[in-house]
């Protein structure tokens, strides 16, 4: 059956709003989750969840946005606030809370006094009714906002959202306890429902609603494919309902959902829209929506942390380079290293330790540990010499770079300014093996890279080529292959730009 209406059901009401902008005067926009990251975990340790939030009006408040974690197999969940991390480009929000020996669910929720976004528990038994710990209420749904009512039970004082791998859950809370379907033989007749539209499938004006209540010649419970521009409707399949403790639970099978060619099962932003509703249908008065939600971003994902097994993260391309800009204290210098683990894990330690005082990094938007992620930090430094390294662990196991020197004894950055040609850093020193050369010439140049004695002496033609940032392992051997004795050696840097000095202490 497919009738045009104007406005016959809360389901084409909903839909409008959710495909559209006319929320039914409900536009908030919900926040936007992404990378939901978690570190390693140590049984009876500590676990780090992370995730992004990009909010389009503002950042969420202190309070509104929060984890929530079981570790006793979904049966019972606690709340942590969610803390925004300095340094994170794209708003990432972090949280610890205490494990034991069992691998720990986590979802999260964040909201404020309109819209929401969450992911929730998953229903892996597919109970029916869903039990409450399998389901997430958004908590933005209050009584007494209702339009018109010609029955409280019509006003909705909460609703709760859940899924398994083969079914999307909704339970419906009024302020009564009681679901009728007409208020006389004669109607209106009362319509609850709860729509659901996949933001990547393509098309911006049709949704989906689970609706319960029969309306004679009109419509009877289902799943219904709604087109918001013209608020007509389809039946496209059953639906189970069941009234328990004074709710509404209702569930359909994706595979419904998926099976219709405006849905898809593609859905890369991993993210449902939906809202919850109420109306009142009459033969004179076709449909009129009395009480609806806000529309939401529901995550239809639980994560768990895997706790014991480990592998350790490892740690490359570390070095610095010179800013720009006037700083007070004598030289910018930035930071980098990249950050990789092969577990996905994200870095609960991610320091660089100047002078023996640790200093907290921060990457980019791309949080993909398992590829690697470049972390950085920008430092002011005086004008003498400083000795830094990297220090990072994955919440398990700890990983540190070898040190690394800045010589800013001469008073500047020796041929950076005027150059670009310069020995950045010599790590470590001093060294009884080996040695990492990190050095930069102009990118349109060419120049070469050679160690001497103390007394001029050419030891070693370690490299040549052309321009660019560069880093170079020497094995304190001479041009013959013979080690080097102990002593004071200098690298040179040299091009037709400029050359630069540093000096390499080598231990026997």
């Amino acid at each position: 059956m497919k009738t045009a209406t104007s406005a016959l059901l809360i389901a084409a009401v909903l839909a409008a709003g959710a495909v559209s902008a006319t929320r039914v005067t409900r536009d908030k926009v919900p926040a936007i989750l992404d990378d939901f990251r978690s570190s390693a975990a140590l049984p009876y340790g500590t676990m780090t969840v992370n995730v992004d939030i990009t909010e389009e009006d503002a950042p969420p408040l202190p309070g509104d946005a929060s984890v929530f974690y079981s570790t006793d197999g979904q049966a019972s969940w606690t709340e942590t606030v969610l803390s925004a991390i300095p340094g994170y480009t794209g708003g990432t929000w972090e949280a610890s809370f205490p494990i034991e020996d069992e691998d720990v669910h986590y979802y999260f929720l964040v909201h404020d006094d309109t819209a929401a976004a969450f992911s929730s528990p998953v229903n892996s038994e597919n109970a029916f009714p869903p039990p409450p710990n399998l389901m997430i209420n958004p908590g933005t749904e209050v009584p007494g906002d209702v339009v018109d009512p010609l029955n409280d039970a019509l006003d909705l004082d909460a609703f709760w959202a859940g899924y398994s791998d083969s079914h999307l859950y909704a339970t419906l809370s009024n302020v009564t306890g009681v679901w009728p379907t007409a208020h006389t033989i004669f109607g209106p007749w009362f319509v609850y429902s709860m729509v659901v539209d996949n933001p990547d499938a393509g098309v911006d004006s049709f949704a989906y609603a689970m609706v319960y209540g029969d309306v004679p010649l009109i419509a009877a419970t289902g799943l219904y494919f709604v087109d918001a521009r013209d608020t007509s409707y389809t039946r496209i399949a059953d639906i189970d309902y069941q009234f328990a403790d004074g709710d509404l639970h209702m569930r359909c099978q994706l595979s419904d959902l998926y099976a219709h060619p405006y849905f898809g099962p593609d859905n890369p932003s991993e993210y449902y829209t939906l809202g919850v509703g109420t109306a009142t249908v009459w033969f004179s008065n076709l449909g009129d929506a009395v009480d609806t939600t806000f529309i939401h971003s529901y995550y239809h994902r639980t994560d768990v942390g895997a706790v014991g097994g480990n592998a350790s993260p490892a740690l490359s391309d570390a070095g610095h380079e010179f800013e720009g800009g006037e700083p007070a204290n004598g030289v910018y210098v930035h930071f980098y290293v990249t950050y990789t683990d092969a577990d996905g894990n994200l870095p609960t330690v991610r320091n660089l330790v100047l002078d023996g005082v640790p200093i907290e990094m921060g990457s980019g938007p791309d949080h993909d540990y398992a590829v690697g992620v470049e972390f950085g930090v920008d430092v002011d430094l005086t004008l003498e010499d400083h000795e830094y390294y990297f220090l990072f662990s994955d919440g398990a196991d700890t990983v540190e770079t070898s040190p690394g020197t800045i010589l800013l004894g001469s008073g500047a950055p020796d041929g950076l300014a005027d150059r670009g040609v310069v020995v950045r850093s010599i790590w470590p020193q001093p060294t009884k093996r080996e040695a990492m050369i990190a050095f930069a010439l102009p990118e349109h140049s060419s120049g070469r890279l050679n160690i001497y004695d103390l007394r001029g002496r050419l030891v070693k033609k370690l490299w040549r080529g052309d321009g660019g940032e560069r880093t170079l392992s020497w094995d304190a051997r001479d041009d013959r292959g013979i080690a080097v004795a102990a002593g004071v050696y200098f690298v040179e840097l040299s091009s037709h730009a400029g050359s630069d000095v540093s000096k390499l202490v080598i231990l026997r």
